[in-house]
């Protein structure tokens, strides 16, 4: 099966018709345009180049101008996210710092609280030893906690208590 195609019809020009065009644009009988109506055609392209032209020289300036004031933006931008990234930086140091103080302080009040179930296991009165605690006696001993983590997980405990110099005179 075989498919026609239409051919795009040609309107044809009445002789009045092709008379006013030949009169327009200077043609000839041939219906070459004319040398006057080329002349004009060049004219009008001139101009229009030339309103084109400063058209385009006017958004190359503003595109320039867009141009400087992104980069100029990006360098503000980036210094932003290096303080930024500086501040998280410092931040994530405080949050270990602070967890590592966290557990340091559930391992000693751990320590303490096992220490006191064994005191009273063992047989003390803790509220009657409260009178004798060091810090009743205000800097007659020392008092220092340890407690270290070791590589089993179980935690070890270190209380010392030991006499200050002063009184002992």
């Amino acid at each position: 099966m075989t498919v026609k195609t239409k051919k795009p019809n040609k309107k044809k020009l009445t002789k009045a018709q092709l008379n006013k065009w030949r009169k327009q644009t200077n043609a000839c009988e041939h219906d070459k345009v004319g040398y006057q109506a080329l002349m004009d055609l060049a004219n009008a392209c001139f101009t229009r180049s030339k309103e084109d032209a400063w058209n385009i020289q006017r958004l190359s300036e503003v595109l320039k101008a867009q141009n400087e004031t992104a980069k100029e933006s990006k360098k503000g931008f980036s210094i932003i996210i290096d303080r930024y990234e500086d501040q998280i930086k410092e931040l994530e140091k405080d949050i270990e710092t602070l967890t590592m103080q966290r557990n340091e302080s559930t391992r000693a009040y751990n320590g303490l609280a096992q220490f006191g179930k064994f005191a009273e296991d063992m047989g003390i009165d803790l509220q009657s030893a409260q009178k004798d605690l060091p810090e009743a006696e205000k800097n007659k001993y020392s008092f220092k906690q340890t407690d270290t983590l070791m590589e089993s997980g179980k935690v070890k405990h270190e209380i010392k208590l030991t006499p200050n110099k002063k009184a002992k005179n």
